[in-house]
């Protein structure tokens, strides 16, 4: 029986997983159930054995570039930030949904059971976010789109959004600062906390920091009454309507983090903030640590 040690570096497990994998090369998965009768462990072609591995191996040096080097140091989250960062890079649903097939993989392989069941459980979700032709685009018209969802609360949720370049998961966990006339948003993803100003030395956004404010304060007021889950989950389903009513193309909620980057990057450059120091603030706003992020958002 194959079997990783749960603390086994990462190179080394990729390593004896491809190994492991090229043993169904030339053999036929019907053949493997017939002998076992279960579902292969092996892949069975060589176009996908190179494209699994590769993806791996990207997941691998992501990885130790962000200080995990162990298998049993993984978390889901280091999942969906390696995801997070294709999504807004490629973002098509071909190439996400490979991403996830070839980590689900990998996890099945190396028995790590509890990654497998994140990964199934968030698998639409995540490649939703996925544009189908391509890269994540914001809306052309975002206000709306907004007006033309049918729940109130939906409308609260896009607007913030669309005022502050939240994720969708991170818009629950903002904090907002009055004295700073900030928001923070604890344990984003990869369980980074980042703080947004709406008051530095080039732009005045004191206007948008109360309509956040107000905002906040009347989703906490909708939690209550309806909870988070269903406010998230009924809010795709609207907002796919509401994109249809106005003739828009869906992109998903991601779309309206994609129009607040893009936005706060032409407001930056409008007021004298030099580009490469725009697009630094936009990528730290985006929760990005690469200065690149924040120039893709800026053509988003």
């Amino acid at each position: 029986m194959f079997k990783v040690n749960e603390k086994a570096g990462l190179t080394y497990a990729l390593k004896v997983v491809s190994s492991f994998w090229r043993q169904g090369i030339g053999v036929s998965k019907r053949e493997i159930y017939l002998r076992n009768n279960r579902r292969t462990p092996f892949i069975h072609s060589w176009s996908t054995f190179h494209r699994y591995t590769g993806i791996t191996k990207d997941f691998v040096k992501w990885c130790k570039e962000n200080g995990v080097n162990r298998l049993h140091q993984v978390r889901y989250e280091h999942v969906q930030r390696f995801i997070q960062e294709k999504i807004d890079r490629k973002s098509s649903h071909r190439t996400i949904k490979t991403n996830l097939s070839a980590l689900k993989k990998f996890f099945e392989t190396v028995k790590r059971e509890d990654l497998v069941m994140e990964i199934n459980k968030n698998y639409q979700r995540t490649y939703s976010q996925a544009r189908l032709g391509g890269r994540a685009i914001g809306y052309a018209n975002p206000e709306r789109v907004i007006e033309a969802l049918k729940k109130e609360e939906h409308k609260v949720l896009a607007q913030l959004q669309l005022l502050t370049g939240a994720r969708i998961g991170d818009v629950k966990k903002m904090e907002v600062k009055e004295l700073e006339k900030s928001i923070v948003f604890h344990k984003s993803k990869g369980g980074r906390t980042r703080e947004i100003s709406f008051k530095d030395k080039y732009t005045d956004r004191t206007k948008e920091f109360e309509k956040v404010k107000e905002l906040k304060e009347q989703l906490d007021r909708y939690i209550e009454q309806k909870s988070w889950s269903s406010i998230r989950t009924g809010y795709y389903a609207d907002l796919k309507q509401a994109c249809k009513k106005v003739g828009e193309r869906y992109s998903g909620s991601h779309a309206f983090r994609v129009n607040y980057l893009k936005n706060r990057y032409e407001n930056l450059i409008k007021n004298g903030c030099p580009a490469p120091e725009s697009a630094k603030i936009v990528s730290e706003e985006a929760g990005h640590s690469r200065e690149e992020m924040g120039e893709y958002y800026r053509k988003g």
